[in-house]
């Protein structure tokens, strides 16, 4: 008997899109729909090898119904942002694939699957609908069954007429009955007040049909159900109208346009490729592998198997030469052995070129061919592709040899091109643009692999406009990072150990006053114990609870700072706690040869900020006191040279007025003014001379906060001050900054329509959380629509500063420590100083050009906490 399969399409798409999380293309097309829906189509099309295919769509709304009652699907709402493209996403695919779709303007998917299932049998096929919709349940039959989803589109239920009868006690024609009576409140079905389904199925039971519970409205138990009936058997008659699918429509089709036809690779591939479907595209090939077509790999890139050869030392040095005079273009891959980088020692590289590839191992060649690889590496006219440049660098500084001629590092290209991606290994930027790519063979392989895919990197590099950006900033400033990293800070051990010591004694103190004010002592490291002495016993307000019981993250205790004097100290407490497990015991475990060497991650921060790790010195706690004095340990690693510290002054506030031109906020810089105590003075109406201290910290709070989505509950809990205190701040600011409110306004709905957002340098950042269907997290996405802009500007500005200060200090005793948020350390020769302060305000302040002045504040001192300010000599 030949099976013909349908398929819901409008009640798959919904049901895929809140079934799934938010998905997006390379480019942040959203795509959750496409990866639910078409996993399901090819899983059908294997399990239920259909002669006849075909999916309905809605066109329009349903003018038919809403002839017959307004009220009909009148509470739907609008389809969500991140669902809308994705109907047009689909119909593209579903074009491709070769199956069939039918939509027919004021009629539903549910009247073409009608129609369609009605044909179907009468030609003697065997039909099964998939649907998400109850209704359909009015077409079983001895020859169709329907298949309603479960959970989200991936587990299905069957229902044939014994299964409806077992599920509901009723035939398949009561269906339209049981809405009739009960109404559908997802349809706005109205049915009859009162009337729920388990009332309905009883009644359906006894008499059958609505026209049946009617003609015996007097049988019916319960006063009200009788009442009801009567007061609304016309609405019981129309619902059941409204309910019943229609056979009757103005449909040209015919069934020979529904056959199953198996779709082509050259066909499918690039469309399921065009939204970024590696893993649907997978699963199409597992599903077509046994066809006896050849569905290819991804029309992408085909990796070709690039012979490797093999060497002798002479031909090395032949080979070597050639390379240099010809200038032949290299991609490297690279082996090493080594617990941290700064000490890393390579073993063999892999070198692709040409259509060949080659391993060239340490341990089998001659220190002369090692000296000519040395200067190869470092020739500038050679041009070199890498997965990763800043490794390459340090693992050839070990050497003493410096790399030259990078045209291309791979893993910043993918970063930039979606910055959200976790993984950046030399796999994961192959299997970018080849589907099931496996582990590589040896290193030439990997070397070989990697060169075919850059000039697609290269390709959406520059269709993106990231060239610049790639070429001049990030490249250029991995090779200073790798400076900065491999020569370290120091760390005067004895002292941190010390510094330990002391903090142990404060915690001890903190401990026994917690003990003191909850009257018990307890785990304090341990949140439910911790949740029970204040939530339960205490009786602080509950904010939130968890799977494991009350919620303690910081978030909670900070909104509960001000309601008990025990979570202050709780707080305090975890602080310095952090501070003795992460940075004392974590600091004195990574010092060698008296030096700390973190490790700077490019790839890492979607803004575009570096991020510090192993360990991490950009976010060692400053609230307390404790946390700056840790400072007092880092040190030059020179005798007699001092610390050079350069910080931005306000930089973020400073991009804000240049992407807002609101005037206020242009004229306080360009003045010279304090901004936050103009701001204070703005907000409260009074002149700069009058603002408080208390007034500038609130101004404070607000300037810093906008570009965060500051909320009124936000700076109330910042601020320790009412909910109406706080609003009227905000309020009064955005009266005076007009123009920092217009722009917050526009970033955002620009955002929305474009879905990302871009630096003044360009740096993109995609944002799928503004398509969610839930709205905490597009309230995210607009929070990073604003923030992005400025903050990733300010990240790009500190890079190109790091790369031109890294230029000006060749000529002085001076080298660049660390870069933490807006501020530059540097140690440098007492009789440089002056020299080398000049080099680094000059570089930080013209790094890039803004529409207001950008200011920087030095300090100098021992070490990285007793730093006075100072200014150079003009």
């Amino acid at each position: 008997m030949p099976r013909m399969v349908i398929l819901d399409g409008n009640s798959l798409v919904y049901r895929a899109f809140y079934a799934l999380p938010t998905l997006t293309t390379a480019d942040g097309r959203p795509t959750n729909v496409l990866h639910g829906f078409l996993t399901m189509l090819f899983r059908l099309e294997q399990e239920q090898q259909p002669d006849y295919w075909v999916v309905a769509f809605d066109k329009t709304k349903a003018t038919v119904r809403i002839e017959q009652y307004a009220g009909y699907k009148a509470q739907r709402k609008e389809t969500p942002e991140g669902l809308r493209p994705q109907f047009d996403y689909l119909k593209d695919v579903l074009t491709e694939l070769e199956v069939p779709m039918l939509e027919l303007a004021g009629y539903e998917a549910d009247d073409l699957i009608a129609v369609v299932a009605k044909q179907a049998e009468a030609q003697g096929m065997e039909v099964q609908v998939y649907t998400g919709d109850r209704d359909a349940l009015q077409l079983i039959s001895p020859k169709t069954n329907i298949y309603l989803t479960k959970k989200g589109i991936s587990e299905v239920e069957c229902y044939d007429e014994h299964a409806l009868w077992e599920r509901y006690q009723l035939r398949p024609y009561q269906i339209i009955d049981l809405k009739g009576l009960m109404g559908d409140s997802s349809d706005n079905i109205p049915g009859v007040p009162g009337i729920g389904e388990k009332t309905a199925l009883k009644l359906l039971l006894e008499f059958e049909t609505v026209e049946g519970v009617l003609a015996n409205v007097d049988k019916v138990s319960g006063k009200k159900v009788q009442s009801n009936l009567k007061e609304f058997a016309d609405q019981a008659i129309l619902s059941k109208k409204l309910a019943t699918m229609l056979t009757e429509v103005p449909l040209v089709f015919s069934l020979d346009d529904l056959v199953y036809r198996r779709s082509q690779a050259n066909k499918v591939l690039p469309v399921l490729l065009k939204y970024d479907l590696r893993n649907v595209t997978r699963l199409w090939q597992e599903r077509h592998k046994d066809n006896g077509e050849p569905i290819g790999e991804s029309p992408d890139v085909l990796l070709e198997d690039w012979p490797e050869r093999k060497l002798t030392d002479a031909d090395w040095l032949a080979q070597i030469d050639q390379w240099r005079e010809r200038k032949d273009p290299l991609t490297l891959a690279c082996r090493y052995e080594g617990t941290g980088l700064q000490g890393g020692h390579w073993l063999e590289w892999g070198i692709a070129t040409l259509g060949e590839s080659f391993t060239f191992a340490r341990e089998v060649v001659s220190a002369e061919v090692l000296k000519a690889w040395s200067e190869l590496m470092g020739d500038d006219h050679v041009p070199k592709t890498v997965a990763d440049s800043k490794t390459v660098a340090l693992l050839l500084a070990n050497e003493g040899t410096c790399l030259k001629g990078v045209v291309l590092d791979m893993s910043l290209a993918s970063y930039l091109i979606q910055s959200s991606r976790p993984k950046f290994a030399p796999l994961d930027l192959v299997k970018e643009y080849v589907a099931n790519q496996a582990v590589f063979e040896n290193v030439a392989t990997e070397a070989a692999a990697l060169a075919q895919v850059a000039p697609k990197f290269e390709e959406e590099i520059h269709s993106l406009g990231l060239a610049h950006l790639l070429h001049e900033i990030e490249e250029p400033l991995s090779l200073v990072l790798a400076q900065v990293e491999r020569h370290g800070i120091a760390v005067d051990a004895e002292k941190l150990s010390s510094f330990g010591e002391g903090i142990s004694i404060t915690l001890k103190q903190l401990e026994n006053g917690i003990y003191a004010l909850a009257e018990e002592t307890f785990n304090i490291n341990s949140p439910k114990q911790l949740g029970i002495i204040l939530f339960e016993k205490l009786g602080l307000p509950t904010a939130k609870k968890t799977k494991t019981g009350y919620s303690t993250d910081a978030e909670t205790l900070e909104e509960l700072r001000l309601a008990h004097p025990v979570v202050a100290k709780i707080l305090d407490y975890r602080q310095l706690n952090k501070l003795m497990s992460t940075y004392v015991n974590g600091l004195l475990a990574q010092v060698k040869d008296g030096r700390i060497h973190t490790t700077f991650q490019q790839t890492v921060a979607t803004t575009g900020r570096l991020s510090s790790t192993e360990p991490n010195l950009q976010n060692i706690p400053m609230r307390l006191e404790q946390g700056r004095q840790l400072r007092k340990v880092f040190h030059p690693t020179e005798p007699g040279w001092v610390l050079l510290s350069a910080d931005y002054s306000q930089i973020e506030l400073r991009i804000l007025a240049h992407y807002s031109q609101d005037p206020l906020l242009c004229e306080s810089f360009s003045l010279g003014q304090d901004v936050h105590t103009r701001t204070a003075a703005e907000v409260f109406g009074i002149s700069l001379d009058a603002v408080t201290s208390e007034m500038r910290r609130s101004a404070k709070a607000v300037n810093f906060g906008l570009v965060y989505g500051l909320t009124e509950f936000g700076l109330s809990r910042d601020l320790g001050i009412p909910r109406k205190e706080s609003k009227f701040y905000i309020e009064q600011y955005f009266k005076r900054y007009s123009g920092v409110k217009q722009y917050l306004e526009n970033v955002v709905a620009k955002a929305k329509q474009e879905g990302q957002v871009h630096t003044l340098l360009n740096r993109l950042r995609r944002i799928p959380e503004l398509l969610s269907s839930n709205r905490v997290q597009r309230q995210f996405g607009e929070r990073i629509a604003m923030n992005t802009p400025v903050q990733g500007t300010a990240a790009d500005i500190m890079k190109l500063a790091m790369i031109k200060v890294a230029e000006g200090l060749k000529p002085y005793r001076a080298a660049m420590l660390l870069q933490v948020h807006d501020e530059l350390l540097l140690q440098v020769a007492p009789e440089d100083l002056q020299s080398v302060a000049r080099v680094l305000i000059e570089a930080m302040e013209n790094a890039f050009p803004l529409s207001v002045p950008m200011t920087v504040e030095c300090k100098v001192g021992p070490n990285w906490y007793d730093m006075q300010s100072f200014k150079p000599m003009e």
